[in-house]
């Protein structure tokens, strides 16, 4: 049997393919089943596979944009082939939401997902809440599975690999030098925030946090993957440097004192957001917002610090204070890599859907 999944490019690592990458790394090792995976950076590339899509048994469409989906779920049922469709959101309310005005763009956005989630076999989707919401627009339909994300399968191994060579002294000076060209960063707390601009959520993030530079002082705020011309000037405490190679990102990662995100009311997911997950990970805590930490459940001050409890705080203009850095923040974030490691791991996604595929597999023998 023949499994094919269809992806996001991989030559970039990106939020939209971390969950087709632990999708792979999770099927790869069934007995009796090829797995895979062929990479879409256009929807002129589904030509170029054809061949692969039409050889396979079962499809998986994942991280790709809707009307790529739409034509894939079609093309399934033409040729009767199983696809399952992974929704990490749901792209025509968040289009809505955020304030997209080209009506041609949001009806392509409607029509596609509805179809998606009309023809496929299965629907597997990146939480609850997104399950119901698809639902309460296109209908209730059988065969909806949830599959909370989780960390990456490369992710891990990144982590565990820097943590073995290298102590956490020597990647804050790697980053503070060859990353951020700052030989004094080491002196000061270091926030990061990742907010590729790809995302409309992650713009309106930014504008927020450009508001916060003058209350929050004493600090380096290292913004990832940001386009300059998604951006203002950085100005103050902030630093821009774009779009870094993977390792590198989780080196910045690793040596942080915290991961800002200052999500307004307005950017919603349709999942646990990735960057959440990884902080957890690494034990970083994180200073954001209830829409920020949608899907997951925490509470304030004792899973992740709510950046109005900063602004509040009288040590809002002294933020070097390690002291309570360390006896604060250090246990919230304990906290949050508690949930992460239990609930949240690669492990526990591939049990999730091996369990799934497995069950589909024999219904359909």
């Amino acid at each position: 049997m023949l499994i094919t999944i269809i992806g996001p490019s991989a030559d970039i690592i990106s939020g939209s393919l971390l969950r087709p990458i632990n999708i792979y790394y999770s099927l790869n090792s069934l007995r009796n089943v090829s797995v895979n995976y062929v990479s879409i950076r256009k929807t002129i590339d589904l030509l170029y596979q054809l061949q692969h899509i039409l050889s396979s048994d079962v499809i998986i469409v994942s991280g790709v944009n809707p009307w790529i989906s739409a034509f894939l779920t079609i093309l399934g049922r033409i040729l009767r082939r199983k696809v399952i469709t992974d929704f990490h959101g749901f792209a025509w309310l968040e289009a809505n939401i955020v304030g997209i005005s080209r009506f041609f763009i949001r009806a392509l956005l409607l029509i596609s997902e509805k179809i998606s989630y009309k023809l496929s076999q299965h629907i597997i989707t990146a939480s609850t809440w997104l399950a119901k919401t698809l639902s309460q627009y296109f209908g209730a339909r059988k065969n909806v599975s949830v599959i909370e994300n989780a960390t990456s399968y490369i992710f891990e191994k990144v982590v565990n690999e820097l943590a073995k060579k290298y102590d956490l002294e020597t990647l804050r000076k790697y980053a503070c030098k060859a990353l951020l060209h700052r030989n004094n960063c080491s002196k000061k707390l270091l926030f990061i925030s990742p907010l590729p601009s790809v995302f409309k959520s992650n713009i309106l993030a930014y504008k927020e946090l450009t508001k916060l530079i003058l209350q929050i002082k004493d600090t380096i705020i290292v913004i990832t993957g940001v386009k300059e011309s998604d951006i203002s000037d950085p100005q103050g405490n902030i630093i821009s440097v774009g779009y870094l190679g993977y390792v590198d990102y989780v080196v910045l990662l690793m040596s942080s004192d915290a991961v800002i995100l200052p999500y307004p009311n307005n950017a919603i997911c349709g999942g646990i957001r990735n960057k959440v997950l990884e902080a957890g990970f690494c034990r970083k805590p994180v200073i954001s917002t209830k829409v920020g930490i949608m899907h997951f459940k925490a509470l304030s001050t004792v899973h992740y610090i709510s950046i109005d409890t900063i602004l509040r705080s009288e040590r809002a203009e002294n933020l070097e204070c390690y002291e309570y850095y360390t006896k604060y923040w250090k246990f919230i974030a304990g906290k949050l890599h508690k949930v992460v490691v239990n609930r949240y791991s690669f492990q526990i996604f591939r049990s999730s859907l091996l369990t799934l595929i497995k069950s589909i597999l024999v219904i359909e023998k």
